[in-house]
């Protein structure tokens, strides 16, 4: 048994994690509602102040460094919930899904802007040569306060996108150099530009289906210059996969923009046409960049089966225990979040047996997640 075991580790020692990306990662905030979170976690100041407000303590990570964090919090949370005389939740392996998407989407929306910021960057960035707003600036581009879709960020970063080749030439012309953004920039300029605006109607855009952007980062052309597989690394521009994408939003479509003049040389120098977005193709693709951070890489089964021994999993989920199911035979899950889904209800139950037993809870990193599910996912054992 234990030599049919080393085999299959060397065989397939690194397991994937067959995970799908959420189309709509806002879905978890009615989960977050439904199950009772809020009631203890506020979301920007709307909800409990017994734990963190979400927004202002933000934790970010993948999906595994996010339940791990839960995990390790359940002794804490079911103090709580005994104390306020409340019933512990369970979750659908979908519920689960769309609320640590809704939690590892926290960041990605960022913060709102200063509107007086805003109106001074437009000024020391140079917009105001070309573009007017307020009766004051130059008349070679539209009037911000007459375009509605300036009034979101997303909207102006793909307009900005878009007009690019055209903007460049004429700041070349001038003699002048293409203003460097931040993510806070971008977000203080399209509030003043908001505040500023005479249009009656504003456009707003959806955060992005991740997806979808999946599907745009082909067609566009990006994955021609640039990977997301470090097997398959692309030497033109950086694979995004190393790319620390913990960033909101703007903050991403502003590491876009300062790359887009160096980028347009590449394009020019090899006939390769501008990419131009439309509809909510931009903040699709931003969001799929944003969740390139999400899905974790593969564990380690034979370090996950001394993690299960260490942590006394094999105490109740051994083949002779008769405690809970035997998880080292055959117990096949399909991917880390019906892992997750289960171990969350189950944890009650386990913490009554834990304190039986006069154990501690067992504390697990994302490491220690992710070999653990390497581990349970060996086809024979």
């Amino acid at each position: 048994m234990k030599l049919i075991f080393l085999i299959l580790i060397s065989a397939v020692e690194l397991f994937g994690q067959n995970f799908t990306l959420p189309n709509n990662p806002l879905e978890g905030r009615i989960v977050f509602e439904e199950k009772g979170c809020i009631e203890c976690h506020a979301i920007g100041g709307y909800g409990g102040n017994v734990g963190p407000d979400l927004i202002k303590k933000q934790y970010y990570g993948s999906f595994l460094q996010l339940t791990s964090v839960i995990w390790n919090h359940i002794p804490q949370m079911n103090r709580m919930f005994r104390k306020l005389h409340r019933e512990k939740q369970n979750f659908t392996a979908t519920e689960m899904m769309n609320l640590i998407s809704f939690l590892y989407y926290l960041r990605y929306l960022g913060e709102p802007g200063s509107v007086s910021n805003g109106k001074m960057l437009l000024q020391t960035k140079g917009c105001l040569d070309c573009h007017s707003i307020e009766k004051r600036g130059g008349k070679i581009g539209p009037d911000f306060a007459k375009t509605n879709q300036f009034g979101s960020s997303l909207f102006m970063v793909q307009s900005m996108w878009n007009h690019f080749p055209t903007m460049s030439e004429q700041l070349f012309k001038s003699n002048k150099q293409i203003p460097l953004l931040s993510g806070k920039d971008l977000v203080d300029i399209t509030a003043y530009v908001k505040a500023a605006s005479s249009s009656s109607k504003e456009l707003r855009m959806t955060p992005g289906n991740p997806n979808n952007g999946a599907t745009i980062f082909k067609l566009k052309g990006c994955i021609k210059c640039h990977s997301i597989d470090k097997e398959k690394k692309n030497k033109i521009g950086p694979a995004l996969n190393e790319i620390k994408m913990n960033m909101n939003v703007t903050e991403i479509a502003a590491l876009m923009w300062n790359h887009a003049e160096s980028m347009a040389a590449y394009m020019k120098n090899n006939s390769i046409k501008w990419p131009v977005f439309k509809g909510t193709e931009m903040a699709d693709l931003i969001a799929y960049l944003y969740f390139l951070g999400f899905e974790d890489p593969p564990g380690n089964a034979s370090k996950g089966e001394m993690v299960f021994t260490e942590k006394k999993c094999a105490m109740c989920h051994s083949q002779d225990s008769g405690v809970g199911p035997n998880l080292t035979k055959g117990y096949k899950l399909s991917s880390p979040v019906y892992m997750i889904q289960k171990m969350w209800n189950h944890a009650s139950k386990m913490e009554d047996q834990i304190l039986t037993l006069n154990e501690e809870w067992p504390m697990l990193s994302a490491d220690e997640m992710r070999n653990i599910y390497a581990f349970l996912n060996l086809p024979v054992r």
